[in-house]
């Protein structure tokens, strides 16, 4: 599937929509929604998946009839998960489209550069994936999140990573970017919280592709975990690597970086006995939302034969139903109405239940699991 294509307006069911229902097309103009993610770059993977999410949630709620009796419709621009790229996209679907709300910017970085923007044009921001504590923390009243804070996953990881996984002296590789450092500065802080500790952390840009220097550092450490922070084809090159260095101390991933997938591209070797945290996993939904989760299996599998959908494609799903849950209930499809809304939503999706408290942050469901045999398997459900 191509990022141009969908770079350009999601309009799925929308023609249907129309031919079905009474009246004239005019009585139901489309409801049209902004979405900022990367479909070009070195996260392309990852916003894709947010967009499949998206799209699959756009044909449904359509063919359901809408909200307030009109479509929705989604123009999605490419930030490319980089804040200059992203901000103008950003300012380009406030001005150019007159879009009431937008779901975005993926990375966390792009995330913080657009806050400034929807705050000054009143514009709310559903934030689907960025994890960086300062996003909420900033207490921007026009931002919301519904996916993890780094902090919060620290402070849940905490009963487990030293006392139940057994994780003494770390090593971290992490992203130079706002989600990398925090992350690593969130563990850093429960490793030595619970008796443990991070020796020494090593950062690599988004477009890195050789690793294995650092990675040679880290064999010469005392270090008898790994944990890792970046985006999954990174994630897969260091995990290749670190086999072919020989190396066999436990990683550990963080930040829900779909495990499926890593599989897919490192292989199921060089991913055996990863341990991986998680958000939405396809194989273990939120109890009540099985039928839910099943029809987006079906509805992901129509378009990636044979694939289960990762935590991007979820959390762009949930985006979206949550978006339209604001917009029914704010009665109209105003910027002011829906971050009114949106300050009162309780909505239960397959990521967990929505409710966004003081900062505007709500906590998705998480687990901790481990690749055996080829397979995740959750060995710990931290927060259902």
């Amino acid at each position: 599937m191509k990022g141009n294509f969908w770079r350009w307006i999601l309009v799925a069911g929308f023609i249907g929509f129309l031919l079905a229902g009474p009246g004239t097309a005019q009585d139901k103009s489309p409801i049209v929604i902004g979405a900022v993610q990367p479909q070009t770059g070195p996260v392309s993977i990852d916003g894709m998946s947010v967009v499949s999410g998206i799209k699959i949630a756009t044909e449904r709620i359509n063919a359901e009839g809408g909200v307030l009796g009109r479509p929705i419709q989604v123009v999605i621009e490419d930030g490319k998960g980089d804040p200059v790229e992203s901000v103008n996209a950003v300012e380009k679907l406030i001005r150019r489209d007159k879009v009431p709300a937008i779901i975005g910017c993926w990375a966390s970085s792009a995330t913080l550069a657009a806050m400034p923007i929807v705050k000054r044009n009143q514009v709310p921001l559903l934030v689907e994936t960025s994890t960086a504590p300062m996003i909420t923390d900033q207490k921007n009243e026009w931002v919301f999140r519904f996916t993890s804070h780094n902090d919060i996953d620290g402070a849940l990881m905490e009963q487990y990573l030293v006392p139940k996984l057994g994780f003494k002296k770390a090593a971290y590789l992490a992203v130079n970017n706002d989600w990398g450092r925090s992350m690593a500065a969130a563990v850093g802080k429960i490793m030595e919280k619970t008796g443990g500790k991070v020796l020494f952390v090593e950062y690599a840009s988004a477009a890195e592709t050789n690793y294995t220097p650092m990675l040679t550092r880290i064999k010469a450490s005392e270090a008898d975990t790994l944990f890792i922070t970046t985006s999954i084809q990174s994630v897969a090159m260091i995990l290749k690597q670190f086999r072919e260095l020989g190396m066999k101390m436990n990683v550990f991933v963080t930040s829900a970086i779909p495990a499926e997938k890593v599989i897919d591209i490192a292989g199921k070797e060089a991913s055996d006995g990863v341990y991986f945290f998680n958000r939405y996993v396809a194989y273990a939904p939120p109890r009540g939302k099985e039928e839910e989760n099943k029809k987006l299996v079906e509805a992901y599998q129509k378009i990636y034969p044979g694939k289960a959908p990762d935590m991007y494609v979820a959390f762009g799903y949930d985006a979206l139903y949550i978006m339209a849950d604001a917009i029914k209930r704010a009665g109209e499809p105003s910027a002011s109405k829906i971050r009114e809304a949106l300050e009162t939503t309780d909505f239960f999706g397959l990521t967990g239940r929505v409710k966004f408290d003081a900062n505007h942050h709500s906590q998705p469901r998480v687990s901790i699991s481990q690749v055996k045999n080829g397979s995740p398997q959750i060995v710990y459900q931290l927060k259902d």
